[in-house]
């Protein structure tokens, strides 16, 4: 088992390798010269400190998500922003090149996670149209990280689209799914979901991977709040099936104990599920405490 880091290590926030966004409205308000310069700046910054991140990864042997935020802005129509008009273009592929070598050599797993706005199947079409964007933006950037196209390096997303009516939802994100590029489709995995009338492990497994073979990341959060008839066990057991050759990478989270919500995620490991003991698979911690809740969790529980 490879433990993976979501996106953000606090202790190196700590010694200032922070990662800097920029807001649509902020952008359109400056003259384009200097909004493209803060861009590029920031866009530079942040695939610096991906590095430094992945850096410290394999200094502890975790894999690492990758954040969908490297560089603000670049999915914005509006913008008409790539990397290659940024004046910081050459320093920023450099940057790419030198955290794809790392990548390799350190042999580190890594993911991606976009947004929950990213939605496929969508029934409005212009957010179905931009889902595509944001998916291809994002196989973009894994790209230059040198990353695998395959599920080795998975695009992981809800299908957050249900409506009561699975079947149509389905057959909406299977029409788009037949039309996206190979460093899209050879990456794209799906997760079960947490709220009721929402997306099982068994709906995704009959609805969608039967028909495309796309895996499953196994969600225990959303499992436990979202079995659908399924124990964690015949659950666990689907999903490693949908991943065939390859080693799944699945989600470990826990409630917090501190809110009502039982979606809501720990700051720390609560408890560490029995039927994830002894597994051959990865596990994206999904704590708030980010890489403190990892070392928390190694020096209790010895794994």
């Amino acid at each position: 088992m490879k433990k993976s880091l979501c996106c953000i290590s606090l202790k190196l926030q700590k010694s200032g390798y922070k990662a800097n966004t920029m807001t649509k409205t902020r952008f359109l308000m400056l003259e384009r010269n200097e909004a493209v310069n803060i861009v590029s700046k920031r866009t530079l910054n942040n695939v610096f400190v991906a590095r430094k991140v992945l850096d410290f990864c394999a200094s502890k042997n975790w894999n690492y998500r990758i954040s969908s935020d490297l560089m603000p802005l670049a999915t914005l129509p509006e913008a008409k922003l790539s990397i290659d008009l940024l004046p910081d273009k050459d320093k920023i592929h450099n940057e790419f090149k030198i955290a794809a070598k790392l990548i390799k050599d350190k042999n580190l797993r890594c993911s991606t996670h976009p947004d929950q706005f990213v939605v496929p199947a969508s029934l409005n079409t212009e957010v179905s149209a931009k889902s595509v964007v944001e998916l291809k933006n994002h196989a973009y950037i894994m790209d230059l990280f040198g990353l695998p196209m395959s599920y080795d390096s998975p695009i992981n997303i809800h299908m957050n689209c249900y409506k009561n009516k699975p079947k149509e939802a389905a057959k909406r994100f299977i029409d788009v799914y037949d039309t996206l590029p190979k460093n899209v489709k050879s990456r794209l995995v799906l997760e079960n979901e947490d709220k009721p009338n929402s997306w099982s492990v068994q709906e995704l497994y009959d609805l969608i991977y039967q028909q495309r073979g796309i895996p499953i990341t196994f969600d225990n959060l959303h499992h436990r709040c979202n079995p659908r008839n399924l124990s964690t066990s015949e659950a666990i057991k689907l999903c490693i099936e949908t991943w065939g050759k390859f080693k799944p990478l699945f989600h470990f989270s826990d409630s917090d104990p501190k809110n009502k919500n039982p979606r809501a995620h720990a700051d720390y490991v609560q408890t560490f599920p029995e039927e994830y003991k002894n597994l051959d698979v990865d596990f994206e911690f999904e704590f708030k405490a980010k890489d403190y809740a990892i070392e928390k969790f190694e020096k209790e529980y010895g794994v």
